[in-house]
């Protein structure tokens, strides 16, 4: 019987992924302020040259996502890397005026953008409710 109510609980936690994947960009924001906060870790992509990035006219933007199985599925030869979440805030205060944005949980498609003052807020407000 538990081998059964495993797969089980798999099938249900691989149907809410592919659920949160197919989210609006704003639902997989929200999502991952709160998922960011109650695991305290950021999720990004790394390389030998540094963090992944997208780079448009204006921002240099990391791609960063709340678990690491996200962002392993969009890895394309980088690792997963995580950042604790007050570190995270931390460099994102250092980025306020930087021109650095983030492109937040990419499901291959699109993904929610903000820049550094925006996340660092929400995370901060978010912290706020759960301390």
């Amino acid at each position: 019987m538990p081998a059964r109510i495993s797969r089980i609980d798999v099938k249900i936690k691989m149907n809410r992924n592919e659920g949160l994947l197919s989210a609006s960009p704003e639902k997989r924001y929200r999502n991952f302020i709160s998922t960011v906060v109650d695991r305290e870790e950021v999720w990004l992509l790394s390389s030998e040259d540094g963090y992944a990035t997208y780079n448009d006219e204006n921002y240099t933007n990391l791609l960063v996502w709340s678990k690491k199985q996200f962002a392993e599925m969009f890895a394309d030869g980088d690792t997963a890397v995580s950042i604790e979440i007050h570190d995270f805030c931390e460099r994102c205060k250092e980025m306020l005026d930087n021109n650095i944005g983030f492109l937040v949980f990419y499901n291959g498609k699109d993904a929610y953008w903000a820049d550094a003052n925006k996340i660092f807020n929400d995370i901060q407000e978010e912290l706020i409710l759960v301390e």
